[in-house]
């Protein structure tokens, strides 16, 4: 996000976001800065394109070097499996206190989780689900929540889920058509098109977890969201998050 909305959000008075979501926007910000002074992103935290390496020449007749083959020294030892030592020598070989402790019971390897991905092809219920450029979007949908809520002084999740939130920003990013209120901008709008388009937000918004018809109409929260998800900042993280990951179809 831009300092001066991300600024507004860290606030503690312009947000309710947990100390692990506030810690997650602040690594986000630093990577940005790291990435953004090693020239690799732009100042709209864009992916700069990998320049493509020129393949070297080389003379058609030049002769090849023969390479000298290494052979190991025989003072170097070398690390063997327990198990084949035990094959070779036919003895019971001790453990030895000193061994790295594998994680798993006698496979000899060492247990890595694997990277946590995100599929863009399943729809979020929670905000760890989203992609770094996404959960910015979220940030600025759950300030916009918090202040909803002191202004009507209700609960939260009576304006809506968070799940509803992600499951939102994903079909934002996913569906160039969804919830569009693009038709007939301008003079050319009439009122036909204003009643297709409200009926065609209202069918869209109807098929997010969380919206009910109340919230669908064209003066709910729902169109209120909308208004959030469509302003150039979000617009804008949204076509990054695009550009700068790979879908997954898991």
């Amino acid at each position: 996000t831009t300092s001066s909305t991300y600024t507004i959000i860290m606030a503690s008075e312009s947000n309710d976001l947990s100390p692990y979501e506030l810690a997650r926007l602040e690594r986000i910000k630093r990577n940005q800065e790291r990435l953004r002074s090693l020239g690799l992103i732009g100042n709209n935290n864009a992916l700069k394109p990998t320049p493509t390496a020129t393949p070297k020449k080389t003379a058609k007749n030049s002769p090849r070097r023969k390479r000298r083959k290494q052979t190991t020294p025989a003072s170097v030892s070398t690390r063997s499996s327990k198990r084949l030592k035990e094959l070779k020598e036919g003895v019971k070989v001790e453990d030895d206190a000193n061994d790295i402790d594998c994680g798993e019971e006698n496979n000899g390897t060492i247990s890595i989780p694997e990277e946590e991905t995100v599929n863009y092809g399943v729809l979020p219920q929670k905000p760890e689900q989203l992609d770094d450029n996404e959960f910015q979007v979220y940030a600025t949908l759950r300030a916009w929540r918090l202040r909803r809520k002191n202004e009507l002084e209700v609960e939260p999740y009576k304006i809506c889920h968070n799940r509803t939130l992600c499951e939102l920003i994903r079909r934002k990013r996913n569906e160039a058509g969804f919830a569009s209120r693009t038709i007939g901008e301008g003079d050319t709008k009439n009122i036909n098109d204003e009643n297709n388009e409200e009926a065609t937000v209202e069918r869209d918004l109807l098929s997010v977890w969380g919206i009910g018809p109340t919230k669908a109409t064209a003066d709910g929260f729902g169109w209120e969201i909308l208004d959030v998800l469509d302003s150039d900042e979000n617009v804008e993280l949204l076509e990054l998050s695009r550009t700068n990951t790979t879908p997954t179809d898991d």
